[in-house]
């Protein structure tokens, strides 16, 4: 398991989840090129890249979607 966000940062809630999870191995984003604290921040900057393509930013097999969407909007200022 992935751990990112701020509750990378909460020792309580690593430990709770690895005693949930006893045959989970759970790290940190960070061990994998990704500052857990800016995970969130590049998500919402891909979104807005593809929206700006044009393309889809949703897995309708994940989402329950029936189909693919360009997801947000642009409101020039």
């Amino acid at each position: 398991m992935i751990v990112c966000g701020g509750g990378v940062h909460n020792g309580r809630l690593l430990a709770a989840l690895a005693e949930a999870l006893p045959e989970t191995h759970i790290e940190s984003s960070a061990a994998h090129g990704l500052h857990p604290d800016f995970v969130e921040a590049m998500a919402f900057a891909w979104l807005a890249r593809e929206h700006l393509a044009g393309r889809p930013g949703n897995l309708p097999a994940v989402t329950g979607a029936t189909g693919p969407r360009v997801l947000g909007a642009l409101y020039p200022a």
